[in-house]
């Protein structure tokens, strides 16, 4: 039976070996599809691949940017062959046929190995042979019969000693004899039978380490700048379909508490925040149906409104279309790819979905620079590939979603935002 691997560079350019291991095999960027790579140029589901017995042939799935397989494009299914070139809208994977091990084993003159016979059965005769002639007493009985009557004089021994003992008040300690009791160390009166438990590294009033006085990571110590960091690093990790590895530099976390500031004490995010809360559900179903993370989409409606005060629901509703409208090239799977959608919005208000992905296409064929670092609103900014305001609209966007973690931290009268 062939099998077929596929080869190729995952976006953050690591080489990386996959086995076809089903007969009908989807690649895309959807988490639900067998291979799933996080690349702006695959479509949900861009490919399949079927088995055919010992064939393998891959078929598009209305991608936006089209398979290709050695030069040619898809359009009815086609065989994939060993050394094969499929572009997935550009990104390439190497096909390998190889053959399974499943020929027999054959012997140095090329006859094929025979399978050792079943041993034969013991006969009873031969049974008797071993037990020594005695009237076909098994041999083991005849050795333990000893063991077991040495034991027994032994156990009754021991019971014997042990209640004389008991009756002259002598101390036994496990297999020895002591005559006298043991000297005992006289006890402190404050010290007890149970051992004493080493005290855990607890907090302090004032945020320290009551044993070693080292500061304890407790938000009431930590700097607004760290505060930023791992409230947004949390918020990160909710957003993205596949990322729960993501983290916020400390540089990022400098500049977006910046930004964070702005909404300090605002009542209006308090109350927008807290409707959202309280249409949870709602907000949960508009996700569902948009392919995005619920946390996602009410950070995305809660920003929109800023520090005015607003129907988030409705809010929601009227964003998730556009959003699913861009999600379509620029991906969710990634917590990057979501902070370009809330760049790219206007854009795709004015009806151009496809502006930003071409701009990150364009680009990645120009710089040295792996397709993740370029899928950054912060590289994006450095480079002026987006403009201020594209930059300013994540930005707020990220901003929101970090308050949301833990409101009252930012002086936010509002509960965390958990959906």
């Amino acid at each position: 039976m062939n099998e077929l691997w596929l080869n190729f560079l995952d976006p953050q350019g690591s080489a990386r070996r996959v086995r076809v291991d089903k007969d009908k095999f989807a690649i895309g960027r959807h988490p639900d599809c067998d291979l799933t790579v996080a690349d702006s140029r695959l479509s949900r589901v861009h490919a399949r691949i079927e088995r055919l017995g010992d064939r393998f042939e891959i078929s598009d799935q209305g991608s936006s940017n089209g398979t290709d397989l050695n030069g040619s494009p898809v359009f009815d299914p086609m065989p994939i062959s060993d050394g094969s070139s499929i572009s997935l809208g550009g990104f390439v994977v190497k096909a390998e046929i190889a053959q399974a091990q499943t020929a027999p084993a054959v012997a140095s003159n090329g006859e094929p190995l025979q399978a050792a016979a079943p041993a034969a059965p013991i006969k009873k005769a031969a049974a008797a042979e071993t037990s020594g002639g005695s009237d076909g007493i098994p041999v083991f009985l005849i050795f333990l019969a000893p063991v077991l009557a040495i034991f027994l004089v032994a156990a009754a021994g021991g019971a014997v000693y042990l209640l004389a003992v008991k009756n002259s008040g002598q101390v036994a300690i496990g297999n020895d004899e002591v005559d006298d009791p043991p000297d005992v160390k006289e006890k402190d009166p404050e010290e007890t039978d149970d051992p004493k438990p080493t005290p855990r590294p607890t907090a302090g009033g004032n945020g320290t380490n009551p044993e070693l006085d080292i500061p304890t990571p407790t938000p009431a110590n930590l700097s607004e700048n760290a505060k930023v960091e791992m409230n947004g690093t949390g918020f990160l990790r909710k957003i993205g379909a596949n990322d729960s590895k993501v983290f916020m530099t400390g540089e990022q976390a400098k500049r977006l508490a910046a930004k964070v500031k702005q909404f300090a004490g605002s009542a209006a995010l308090a109350d927008n925040l807290n409707a959202a809360q309280k249409n949870a559900d709602q907000i949960k179903a508009l996700a569902a149906a948009k392919n995005l993370k619920p946390q996602f989409l009410a950070a995305a409606a809660v920003a929109r409104l800023g520090n005015s005060k607003g129907d988030v629901v409705q809010t929601a509703q009227s964003m998730s279309e556009i959003l699913d409208k861009l999600s379509v090239h620029l991906g969710t799977e990634l917590a990057d790819d979501c902070l370009l959608l809330i760049a790219a919005y206007d854009q795709g208000v004015a009806g151009e979905t496809m502006k930003m992905r071409n701009m990150l296409q364009d680009l990645a064929n120009k710089t040295n620079e792996s397709s993740r670092t370029i899928r950054t609103i912060w590289f994006l900014q450095k480079q002026n590939k987006i403009t201020q305001a594209e930059f300013d609209r994540a930005l707020t966007f990220l901003a929101v979603g970090t308050i949301a973690q833990n409101p009252k931290e930012f002086n936010v009268n509002a509960a965390a935002l958990n959906i």
